[in-house]
């Protein structure tokens, strides 16, 4: 079916906005080919059947079309959309969860059979994949904080604003295109967000004027925001939201019968109903309208190289997806780790890192800093990945979505998380409590000296759950395990708070028969190396307590890879079981060593809150810097002041004229500057 006028006027407006899309769209930097997935297109729904289930990629950071419900569920339009599809088609759905800037190169990797999550469609990204036909027309609103006080009609009304945009959508093109490219805003003004929640913190707070989101996103923002924030201005252009599935994909056509069908029975207005709350003939195309011609691509020019990362498992914590989140006292620090895989086609850099980019509460961060990969990491390697954490001062389930980086910032691959529980402090009072059985019990009650078992326990309904070893106790989780290696017969304690605050411990014993002593064995595969080398640190210690490499704590049989800047010592020290210490060193001689290398100074963001002000009047100038040492704040050429890296600082110009700011920022790599002007007016206020 050919194009409606409509839909063609459509595309070719988009058609020079998305001049960027493939590079907004894909993290991909490296050396190594992108090789296409092995699955022949024309068969992808007989293997999709055969496989017993059809796997949905999404970026579930975009309420109400995908976001994570209050039981931690993944829930809105897109989700309960591909459900139903699924159900007109016979098979299961299943569900994974990534970047959005990583989601349409997940479908070009095989990873997911087909991809929904608010993805519109530009000729750009029909370059990469096809389309089915246009399920949801959308429209695009500026969200704006109390700092903004204009109305958005069209570009020319965001002159000089600091906007924000969700990175690797449509509307980072349209601002870079419209905005930075025609000089109404500078290129650091427009800054980019992993996820729209993040856009709607910055808004709130006072860091952004104007933010560019959906109509949905933008509403369910404000009914949560009450008055801090505002809708601007809207109908800048309309999105076509459409379901993403390989190029070529015999999947696309099953894929529409069935969404005809779904809007034919009327099913599809009771979503639209329930999760938008809209009328269905506002935002349903009408048949013409919808359709999308996919745009045939003979030999398709392979991509440098595409990053992904998968999920493998959690190597502590497990909250048994979010079932049973491990319960942590207030303030409590702990470490959470995880196994990735680089599932992608190009190494991973020493400097990408898991970072945290949004979760259910505002808490969920927990403290945690972004973790470096630390070394390079091939295709089909894993890493396992541990960050330093700290539970809330508020009680509350919490759950904290992290994701991968690249050096420039671009996130990819699968969502993992952090899922925990802090115990409310003053909770109402229960119904009189059940009797508490844990059903503690331990693999084995008796063993040899030198040999360890498995204590485990499950308990429901309680407020708090402790493990007590040697007199040191230990938040675990209700369902949990302890690996225990007593030197001698050694008794252990369950210690459960219940819901009323009243106390219980239960003990168990491990009989240990004989009496071996500890043994330490710690060495280097390579104790010299050269400069950039790596070489493995080996440990087996047995019969003891505790085990730390350089005060972490770790397995008493274990390796680790390291690669240190230069000449450094190891330090692996242990507890004995009667409380005793004893430690090993081992020093690893790097040859011809660089000296550091600091990179040169970043500035992210420098602004100024009023670009027009009278005579007599002042500005507000705020900065925002990376890897700088401190700045130097510059008004026509003469010094005004500077700081730290991040900061705030105010002028009050004293004659009418054209006034231009310079932000220097400095550190012994180098200088770099970027210039804000105000124009101050001879004209007083009334």
């Amino acid at each position: 079916m050919k194009h409606s006028a409509f839909w063609r006027i459509v595309l070719g407006s988009l058609a020079a906005m998305m001049a960027l899309a493939p590079m907004l769209l894909s993290a991909a930097s490296g050396q190594r080919a992108w090789q296409a997935p092995a699955a022949t297109p024309a068969a992808h729904w007989q293997q999709i059947q055969t496989a017993g289930k059809l796997v949905f990629g999404t970026a579930a950071d975009y309420p109400p079309f995908e976001f994570y419900n209050s039981k931690f569920e993944l829930d809105g339009f897109d989700i309960v959309l591909a459900k139903a599809l699924g159900d007109e088609l016979g098979v299961p759905v299943e569900f994974r969860d990534y970047a959005f800037d990583g989601l349409l190169d997940a479908l070009r990797l095989g990873q997911v059979d087909a991809a929904i999550g608010a993805i519109s469609v530009t000729p750009g990204r029909q370059t990469l994949v096809d389309f089915t036909n246009i399920y949801y027309l959308g429209e695009t609103s500026a969200l704006a904080g109390t700092a903004f006080t204009g109305t958005v009609r069209s570009a020319t009304d965001l002159a000089g604003a600091t906007i924000g945009v969700q990175r690797g959508t449509t509307f980072q093109a349209w601002a870079q295109q419209f905005l930075v490219d025609e000089g109404y805003i500078q290129q650091e003004d427009l800054i980019t967000y992993a996820t729209p929640s993040a856009i709607v913190r910055d808004l709130r707070n006072g860091a952004l004027d104007v933010g560019l989101v959906g109509q949905q996103t933008a509403a369910a923002a404000m009914r949560q925001s009450g008055d801090e924030l505002r809708l601007a201005g809207e109908n800048f252009y309309k999105q076509q939201f459409a379901i993403a599935v390989p190029k070529g994909s015999d999947l696309t056509a099953e894929l529409n019968q069935a969404l005809l069908s779904i809007q034919s029975s009327g099913a599809f207005a009771q979503l639209i109903d329930a999760y938008l709350q809209v009328n269905p003939g506002a935002v349903t195309p009408d048949e013409d309208a919808a359709t999308v011609e996919n745009v045939v691509i003979p030999e398709p020019t392979p991509a440098s190289c595409i990053h992904s990362m998968t999920y493998i498992a959690d190597l502590n914590l497990d909250d048994a997806n979010m079932t049973a989140p491990p319960i942590m006292a207030p303030g409590q620090n702990f470490s959470k780790g995880w196994r990735l895989q680089n599932s992608g086609t190009c190494a991973w850099e020493p400097d990408f890192a898991l970072a945290y980019v949004n979760g259910n509460r505002i808490e969920a961060a927990m403290g945690g800093s972004a973790v470096p990969v630390g070394r390079t990491v091939q295709p089909g390697e894993s890493v396992d990945i541990y960050a330093q954490l700290q539970a809330p001062q508020t009680y509350g389930t919490f759950q904290g979505f992290w994701q991968m980086r690249n050096s420039a910032y671009q996130y990819f691959g699968e969502a993992t998380w952090v899922g925990i529980q802090v115990p409310d402090p003053n909770p109402p009072p229960p119904p009189p409590p059940a009797e508490v059985n844990p059903n503690l019990r331990a693999d084995a009650d008796y063993i040899n000296a030198g040999q360890c078992t498995t204590i485990r326990w499950d308990v429901d309904n309680v407020a708090a759950v402790y493990f007590v070893e040697g007199g040191n106790a230990q938040g675990v989780g209700g369902h949990d395990t302890r690996n225990v290696c007593p030197g001698s017969s050694s008794t252990y304690l369950l210690r459960i708070t219940r819901q009323d605050g009243a106390t219980q411990e239960f003990p168990i014993t491990i009989n240990v028969n004989g009496n071996a002593d500890y043994s330490i064995n710690f060495w280097a595969d390579n104790n010299s190396i050269d400069g950039g080398q790596c070489t493995v640190l080996r440990w087996d210690v047995r019969n003891v307590r505790e085990v730390y490499l350089d005060g972490e704590g770790v397995p008493g049989v274990s390796a680790r890879d390291v690669c240190p800047g230069g000449t450094q010592t190891y330090t692996l020290r242990v507890i004995k079981y009667d409380g005793g210490e004893d430690a090993r060193q081992v020093t690893i001689e790097v040859r011809n060593a660089p000296p550091p290398q600091q990179r040169e100074p970043r500035i992210e963001r420098f602004s100024v809150n009023e670009n027009r002000i009278h005579m007599g009047q002042c500005v507000r100038l705020e900065w925002r810097t990376d890897d700088a040492d401190g700045v130097d704040l510059i008004r026509n050429g003469s010094g005004i002041g500077g700081g730290s890296g991040n900061g705030n600082q105010s002028d009050c110009p004293g004659d009418a004229g054209l006034y231009e700011y310079r932000l220097e920022a400095y550190n012994s790599a180098g200088r770099t500057g970027a210039t804000v002007t105000v124009d101050v007016s001879g004209i007083q206020p009334r």
